[in-house]
Parts: C-alpha cells; sequence; structure tokens
C-alpha cells in the first residue's frame, strides 16, 4: 500500500494530490516499521458501530438488552422532543423539506430503538425530503444489512442522504464512511440515543485496517473508545477525501 501512495504521489499531476497520497504513504511506512504489519487494501472483518471488538462485558450488556435491561442505549424522549434538539438539524442541509425530515426520521429511529443495540434506517431525496427507502425491522446488532433490494433502489437515486441511529453513540465508523463512497451517497447522518448528532461525506474508500490499527494505538495511549475513534477519524481526514462533525 506504501508503494502504492508513492506512485500515485510521484505520477499526479495536481500537487494537492501529490501531498496527500506521499503524506499517506509516509504514515504506511512508518506503521509498517513499526509494527511489522504490511497495511494493504484487502477486505478484513468489519467491526461493529464503535469499529472496537466486543468485549465479554459487552457480551454481557448485549445479552441483557434482549430482555429489555439495557439502559446504555436508553434515549432520553424529552430531549429529542424539545427545541434545542430539533435546531440541531435546521441546517443540517441547505433544504428546509430535507432537514425537517432527517428530524422526524431521527426522532421515530430514537422512540423505536430506545433501550436497545439495534440500528434504524432512512434514504432520502436530498432535493425534495421525500423519503426513497427505510429499515426499521433490522435484527443485525449496531448494523443496518445491505440486501439486493436495498441495493437495487439506492442505484436507481442519485443525490440521495442517509440518516441511521448509533446505539452506543459513536461517531461515524469506517464502514459507514465506507459505504457512504461506494453508494455515492451526498451525506449522511448519524443520530446518536444520547443526542449527539453527526454528519459526514466522503469521497475516497478508506483502509479498514489502517483505520483498526489507529483506534488500536489511541486505546494503548489511555484513551477511552469515544476518545479513540473521534481521534482516528480525525487523523484519516487529513490524508482521506473524508469529513466528520458534529451537528450542534
Amino acid at each position: 500500500m506504501a508503494e502504492k501512495c508513492h506512485r500515485i504521489s510521484e505520477n499526479s499531476l495536481d500537487e494537492d494530490n501529490q501531498k496527500v497520497y506521499k503524506a499517506r504513504a509516509t504514515e504506511h511506512t512508518r506503521i509498517a516499521d513499526e509494527t511489522g504489519e504490511k497495511i494493504t487494501d484487502e477486505p478484513v472483518e468489519k467491526f461493529a458501530e464503535s469499529g472496537i471488538i466486543n468485549t465479554g462485558s459487552e457480551k454481557m450488556a448485549l445479552e441483557n438488552q434482549r430482555y429489555g435491561r439495557n439502559k446504555n442505549t436508553l434515549v432520553n424522549k424529552s430531549y429529542i422532543e424539545s427545541g434545542e434538539y430539533r435546531r440541531k438539524y435546521d441546517n443540517v442541509t441547505d433544504v428546509q423539506a430535507v432537514n425537517k425530515s432527517l428530524y422526524n426520521c431521527a426522532k421515530k429511529a430514537l422512540r423505536h430503538r430506545s433501550g436497545t443495540v439495534f440500528e434504524d434506517m432512512y434514504w432520502i431525496d436530498s432535493n425534495t425530503g421525500e423519503i426513497i427507502l427505510s429499515v426499521t425491522d433490522s435484527k443485525d446488532e449496531r448494523a443496518i444489512a445491505y440486501t439486493e433490494r436495498i441495493k437495487n433502489i439506492i442505484n436507481k437515486n442519485e443525490n440521495v442522504v442517509t440518516i441511521h441511529t448509533h446505539p452506543s453513540s459513536m461517531p461515524p465508523s469506517v464502514s459507514d464512511l465506507n459505504s457512504c463512497f461506494e453508494n455515492k451517497y451526498k451525506m449522511g447522518v448519524i443520530a446518536c440515543h444520547n443526542g449527539k448528532v453527526f454528519g459526514y461525506t466522503s469521497n475516497e474508500k478508506i483502509n479498514e485496517r489502517l483505520y483498526n490499527m489507529y483506534i488500536e494505538n489511541f486505546i494503548k495511549e489511555g484513551f477511552d473508545d469515544y476518545e479513540s475513534q473521534y481521534k482516528t477519524l480525525e487523523k484519516l481526514s487529513r490524508t482521506y477525501d473524508m469529513k466528520f462533525w458534529e451537528v450542534l
């Protein structure tokens, strides 16, 4: 992967692209030297919403959730009905009909999934605010599976904005960002169970091994899961064509 980035940086006609790929190649080389592991673009196992492998304690939490006892993912329903929460969506996009639709979908999904580790997801027309597609019956923990029906509908629509919930209230995952790029979404929005809202865009596939390695390194430095994922995204945004932000 480092060699590929070096070749691209050397042959690119765009000076800004040369700098980006050179920086990425240097980082890949540094990690390979320190860990002995080569960074490649080969597919790897996809992780949970947090991008971190489940621990034993989390598995116990998931088991408790099945019996309605997952307090960690309960939603403050009074807050999501408040003006403060609604105003977060006022300027997510430049189209008020889309912003209204995003808020209504977020509120409905958070009410539905409160106290669970399951996600709801909506696909919205970025010009009209019309809901193109929704998944509200997912049985996959902290994930949305793309069926052939979903893929076919997505392929027939352009300028799509998505919104889905994050039970653990984490920022966008590498899977979220890569899905945004691969499906050519205009942008994605995440409605967290704790009331946080994130927006993100991606115009390039992000290396999952690099993403996971960054997270692991930040955890070793003493940062918690949320901080590690946030710092990883900040670091990746310096060398990849992606953006994320908290909607305040």
